[in-house]
């Protein structure tokens, strides 16, 4: 998936309602393949502990902009000691690649 280096935003409504807002700076990596260099997720989803947003946004930095490793990446976060209600792995791979 091409994208252009620099930072882009977008706000995806997970079924049932709640938003995720991602806001993440692209940057080419050195093979030409479009990477997540910083990230940040929000929203009106509720995670437990409240903390965990922090690892999920750094187990997807460094990412390539692939949908098959972002889905690998988010459900091994999902499938770890979290508590996330009003949002899945799913509704966080969907959010990323609608910004890029």
């Amino acid at each position: 998936m091409p994208t252009q280096p620099g930072t882009i935003n977008a706000d995806y409504k997970a079924p049932g309602g709640k938003l995720l807002r991602v806001q993440m700076q692209i940057v080419a990596g050195a093979d030409g393949v479009s990477r997540i260099h910083a990230l940040k997720i929000t929203g009106d989803f509720f995670m437990h502990p409240e903390e965990a947003i922090e690892d999920l946004e750094r187990r997807l930095t460094g990412a390539p902009l692939d949908e098959a490793e972002l889905r690998a990446r988010a459900r091994a976060f999902f499938a770890g000691d979290v508590q996330v209600v009003g949002a899945s792995a799913e509704d966080v791979v969907h959010a990323l690649l609608k910004a890029a």
